[in-house]
């Protein structure tokens, strides 16, 4: 079904039924008329309050489940910064690079990694993160 046509039969459901709502309290007097109106206000106002409280309870459950993960920084041979739960196995193997001076951390928001074979996520690991580097100084280690 197209959303138009789901539209115009909503709007003609919603018009009949206050037709015939209508065309009841007629029949009914208006003392009478007056008290089904009282009573069906009282349960649509119920219905709605307990709508928007439920939908107000989701809503803050759900900003409270969604953490915002502090700023992570990490620097140097090998580093490995999360932002965030890592469940997979996270490896560096760095060799044959002569220790040199780390760049200086940036600062702001997010994840940072810097150096030969850092990894930086900036969410959720789920799979395996493996990095290999071999520099030109391999040979010379023991």
């Amino acid at each position: 079904m197209r959303l138009g046509f789901k539209v115009g039969a909503a709007v003609v459901l919603v018009a009949v039924g206050a037709v015939g709502a209508g065309w009841f309290l007629l029949g009914e007097g208006l003392d009478r008329a007056e008290k089904w109106v009282s009573i069906v206000g009282v349960c649509v106002s119920t219905a709605l309050s307990g709508g928007g409280t439920l939908l107000g309870w989701l809503t803050w459950r759900q900003t409270r489940a969604v953490s915002h993960a502090p700023a992570v920084t990490a620097w140097g041979i090998g580093a490995v910064g999360i932002g965030g739960s890592s469940g997979g196995e996270i490896q560096t193997d760095v060799s044959g690079v002569a220790k040199s001076t780390s760049p200086t951390p940036g600062g702001g928001a997010g994840v940072h990694a810097g150096g030969p074979g850092s990894v930086a996520v900036g969410g959720d690991s789920t799979a395996p993160i493996s990095t290999r580097v071999t520099g030109p100084d391999a040979q010379q280690r023991p």
